[in-house]
């Protein structure tokens, strides 16, 4: 039995309130390793990538209440002196200042990015971002790559620590530790954590390339749609016969019924995504047998915009995209529309969003007769030209789907 270690000193435990404190940030840590090494970099790693911020900002503040309690209950003598003791002591401290700065980083990393992506804790807790320049963005996220290496090595430091304690050394530390007193279970734990560190590593596929997604590439779901030509020149009317004598009858007023859909997609790093808008409303005059005597305005609520996720339903309201705030809707008023086949039409028109004016096509198709029709089209909406996610969103297409389908009542004029 070594004589150089005090062995009644192994019988001194750790609090139960450390034990419990120790053994959720260990398994915290290895989960997050894991997650940011793995996560997809492009659109399909948004969901990992909110629930690696949530994760991150949990460790910080359990940091720091197992700082807070370490200074409250001193923790037990070391059992080893000498230099395996100072680096015992090393890796103990190696592993605070990573729990702490690795958050911290990447609370920065978040604050500064091109794209402001909210950060809600686990979907409840909303979690504000750090006033800080956006000249600290390149180094935080250089450091905080380099803090996950860290991790993975003062890791693997530790567990074999704790082995050569438990095997070698045999001077029971690890009952220190243990939750129950049986260091058994620790050796357990610890082996459990070494194949999770070394799943990390796999995961990471040997690189030191950062997995963080881009968070360009995260701030998916502007409906943007492909700016189109500058309307046509209408067709010139007929010069009217003397035997035509009668005016025109005026054109029906259509009213939109409940139950219509007007939704988007865009693709984000390859990856689709789907979108809708819950409000929206229009003002139709239009006679399929006479398309050129339409008139037609839809108004848009950009605040019901909806991608099915409350964060990325949040970015499509801030700044980058549609400043919801500052232009609240959008309108598409046509300026000429022409028959193209059997109940097929395209309408030229001006798109005004985010404060821009652009002309903008739409295409429909009607089917039914007399005055209830059902109409269904599509146009494409080229999002740069109205500075929705701007040269900071790399990874979303520029060019947006637009669908819709409704009902229509007619009524005579």
């Amino acid at each position: 039995m070594p004589s150089q270690y005090d062995t009644n000193l192994s019988q001194r435990r750790y609090s139960q309130v450390a034990i419990l404190l120790h053994w959720v940030l260990a398994f915290t840590m290895v989960c997050q390793l894991a997650l940011g090494f793995a996560m997809p970099r492009d659109a399909s790693g948004f969901a990992a990538f909110q629930l690696h911020k949530s994760i991150g900002i949990a460790i910080l503040l359990l940091t720091l209440v197992r700082l807070a309690w370490r200074i409250v209950r001193q923790p037990p003598p070391p059992l080893e002196r000498g230099f395996g003791g100072f680096l015992a002591k090393a890796v103990h401290w190696g592993f605070y200042a990573v729990l702490l700065l690795g958050p911290l980083t990447g609370w920065i990393l978040v604050s500064t990015a091109p794209i402001r992506v909210p950060t809600v804790l686990f979907g409840v807790v909303p979690w504000p971002h750090l006033p800080v320049p956006s000249s600290l963005n390149e180094f935080s996220e250089e450091v905080h790559e380099l803090l996950g290496w860290v991790a993975v090595g003062l890791l693997a430091l530790h567990v074999a620590g704790a082995v050569r304690h438990h095997f070698i050394l045999r001077d029971g530390l690890l009952a220190r530790m243990a939750p129950g007193g049986s260091s058994g279970l620790v050796v357990a734990l610890a082996g459990l954590i070494a194949l999770a560190g070394g799943a990390t590593f796999l995961l990471a596929g040997g690189t030191s390339e950062s997995a963080r997604p881009e968070p360009a590439a995260l701030a998916s779901a502007e409906p943007t749609v492909e700016e189109t030509p500058e309307a046509a020149e209408p067709e010139p009317e007929a010069t009217p016969t003397p035997e035509e004598t009668e005016e025109p009858s005026a054109p029906p007023t259509w009213t939109i019924q409940p139950g219509g859909r007007l939704g988007f997609s865009v693709s984000n790093g390859g990856e689709p995504y789907n979108g809708r808008f819950s409000r929206w409303s229009g003002n139709i005059t239009f006679d399929p047998e006479q398309p050129e005597t339409a008139k037609m305005q839809i108004d848009i609520d950009l605040a019901s915009a909806s991608l099915g996720d409350g964060t990325m339903d949040d970015m499509l309201a801030g700044d980058e995209f549609f400043s919801v705030s500052s232009y609240p809707r959008a309108t598409w008023r046509a300026t000429s529309v022409r028959r193209t086949g059997p109940n097929r039409y395209t309408a030229q028109g001006t798109l005004t969003l985010k404060g821009a004016s652009h002309p903008q096509s739409v295409t429909f198709t009607l089917s039914g007769s007399g005055l209830r029709r059902s109409v269904s089209g599509s146009a494409t909406i080229n999002r740069s030209a109205f500075n929705i996610g701007g040269s900071s969103a790399p990874g979303l297409d520029t060019n947006v789907s637009l669908d819709f389908a409704f009902d229509a009542v007619g009524k005579e004029n």
